[in-house]
């Protein structure tokens, strides 16, 4: 487990020395005693002592770790390749951790701080001037997470393509949609599903089948991910990075067409909370209007719905008509964008909330 102690949160102190100390290569120190201006102009000593704490880590593109400073601590996740930090959990004053997050984001380069937040600690994000962008229904047993996002870098927070997202949200309010919810076995609360008695009920045509992915099924996957994306903010197109998450929380189906596979999609699970996130959605160009995605979450709600999970939500691009029109006629709940939230496609874009309760008719 790798360690960092920061003997300082001051940006210019972090860059001016670090050595290594003791016999523990994997220790590492920054040291000054210096002040530094405040933006406001007045001198502000910022020798905080914090200590990062790595938990896991993937090279050149994220890093979850532990932040631990006098009075707080928090949960973060540094993502390097999507150049922002993200705060899943914290305790103690968020006002420590921002000005900490804060500085750190100067040193590197981070553009954007999202904060994932309960509602009894709504007013604390927005004490720091932090602006909310949407909400997870059901992130939380029994409660809602409330995403608040800052920006170290103004120009992060410009959405270029604002009017066209919202024509496209528009057209998807006005789509007739259905309850929003499915059956749910009670039994079984966390165990395997029978996804084989749910085939029967799904309406692919004929020469389609829908199954879930296997190890034998990565290779594959991972050409078609790449052939899909330009970018990614996960690299789905590495099979070994299916093939660990496979074996941990992400649950993967696929559509094939005579043995070839035509669709994708995936729902990352959160156990421990009840909530699930439906992504990596793909249908290769020539397949697309035929409703594979939707059938593809269609099982996944279902699988997951005999596991026991209670909610489901998407992040999914503001500028995609169809994975938007996808999600809004399944009943799902438009409740929020994220803007410049992550790489993909050709850069930098917004993504939007879409949030369903599982539960029974």
């Amino acid at each position: 487990m790798k360690k960092i102690v920061l003997l300082s949160s001051n940006p210019k102190v972090l860059k001016e020395k670090c050595v290594s100390k003791g016999n523990n290569p994997e220790e590492t120190f920054f040291e000054s005693k210096k002040a530094f201006k405040s933006e406001g102009g007045v001198n502000a000593e910022r020798n905080v002592p914090l200590l990062l704490e790595t938990k896991e880590e993937l090279p050149d593109y994220w890093k979850k770790a532990e932040l631990k400073i006098p009075g707080a601590r928090a949960e973060i996740v540094i993502d390097y390749y999507n150049r922002r930090i993200k705060v899943m959990d914290y305790t103690g004053l968020f006002e420590e951790i921002s000005r900490t997050l804060e500085s750190f984001a100067k040193v590197e380069e981070i553009e954007k701080i999202i904060v994932y937040i309960p509602p009894e600690k709504i007013h604390e994000a927005e004490t720091c001037e932090y602006a909310e962008e949407g909400i997870i229904r059901g992130y939380y047993p029994g409660k809602n997470c409330h995403i608040f996002s800052s920006y170290p870098k103004n120009f992060r927070g410009i959405s270029l393509h604002k009017e066209k997202e919202d024509r496209i949200i528009e057209s998807c309010l006005k789509m007739d949609r259905g309850t929003g919810k499915i059956p749910q076995k009670p039994e079984n609360s966390r165990e395997k599903g029978n996804w084989k008695k749910q085939q029967g009920k799904i309406q692919l045509p004929e020469e389609y089948t829908v199954r879930p992915s296997v190890q034998a099924d990565t290779s594959a996957m991972a050409i078609l991910y790449r052939q899909g994306f330009q970018f990614y903010p996960t690299p789905i197109h590495m099979e070994s990075y299916l093939l660990k998450t496979m074996d941990s929380n992400v649950l993967y189906f696929l559509v094939e067409k005579q043995g070839k596979i035509v669709s994708l999609a995936s729902a990352e699970m959160d156990p421990e909370n009840g909530s699930a996130e439906i992504t990596d959605c793909l249908t290769i160009p020539y397949e697309r209007g035929k409703g594979l995605i939707k059938e593809l979450i269609t099982v996944l709600e279902k699988e997951l719905s005999d596991r026991g999970f209670q909610s489901t939500y998407t992040l999914c691009r503001a500028l995609s008509s169809g994975i938007n029109t996808a999600f809004a006629s399944l009943g799902y709940a438009f409740t929020g964008r994220l803007v410049n939230n992550c790489r993909i496609m050709g850069g930098f874009e917004d993504i939007n909330i879409w949030c369903k309760t599982l539960g029974r008719e």
